[in-house]
């Protein structure tokens, strides 16, 4: 499946006609693995505001919106999994997906045993694993994107690095991927909060971008269509009771 470009306003000169031809070319599935498709390893802190290094490829994960809606130019993509994290719908959004008076709810990522340590009732296999969409930025355009990125995440997200998998049992396709994530002490994310309060919250939530409930629908649409099992049960589970609360039930 190739993703649709498109271009934010913050980034000019971009042709988007060579740049969808050049990812329809290189478009690898998450069985594949390409020899060019291993990031630079070198540690190097990078942090909302800083400078890309300018010798370093930039890949990035996107594990919520940006699956779906890649509004930079992009190259190359990979799909794969990342390991020891859970994705959650626990950080709150005031400016997307919800308001300041009541804000909605996105993704973050969740270390397997701190995810253990805030819910004691529900805890999570330690080698949980994430599937996702790592790109590859157009070359050149690094600056600007990251620029754009760390604007669009800019409520509560803090820049990290993972591995991509694309096979269990085989080593990483692509290492130091930069993923941006909402760690447990910034101030938007929502704490220890239920799935059943979680649904409530998306199921009526409405910011600038759209409605809460969209952001999820079409995220578990996207991971689905790459692979079934992309989908994990925390999803599948949250989708039926936000379908089921906003009386839109999933016709499988």
């Amino acid at each position: 499946m190739t993703v649709p470009l498109l271009v934010p306003p913050c980034i000019d000169n971009y042709d988007e006609t060579a740049a969808a031809a050049a990812v329809a070319t290189t478009t690898v599935a998450a069985s594949v693995v390409k020899p060019t498709a291993v990031a630079n390893s070198t540690t190097t802190t990078i942090a909302l505001g800083t400078p890309w290094p300018e010798s370093r490829p930039m890949w990035v994960f996107g594990y919520g919106s940006i699956i779906y809606r890649v509004d930079f130019p992009i190259e190359d993509q990979v799909f794969g999994f990342i390991r020891g994290r859970k994705r959650a719908f626990l950080q709150e959004s005031h400016d997307h997906r919800g308001t300041e008076e009541n804000p909605g709810r996105v993704c973050t990522l969740i270390p397997a045993l701190e995810w253990n340590t805030i819910f004691t009732d529900d805890p999570t296999d330690p080698d949980v694993v994430c599937w996702g969409m790592a790109y590859r930025v157009k070359a050149g355009m690094e600056q600007q994107v990251k620029a754009h990125l760390d604007y669009r995440e800019k409520d509560g997200y803090s820049i990290d690095f993972v591995d991509l998998y694309a096979e269990h049992g085989q080593p990483p396709v692509l290492t130091s991927v930069m993923v941006y994530v909402g760690v447990s002490s910034n101030p938007s994310f929502a704490g220890a909060s239920s799935i059943e309060d979680t649904a409530k919250i998306i199921a009526m939530a409405k910011g600038p971008s759209g409605t809460n409930r969209e952001y999820l629908y079409k995220l578990c649409a996207s991971l689905r269509a790459q692979r079934p099992d992309a989908l994990d049960p925390y999803l599948e589970k949250l989708e039926k009771m936000v379908r089921k609360l906003a009386g839109i039930e999933l016709l499988v």
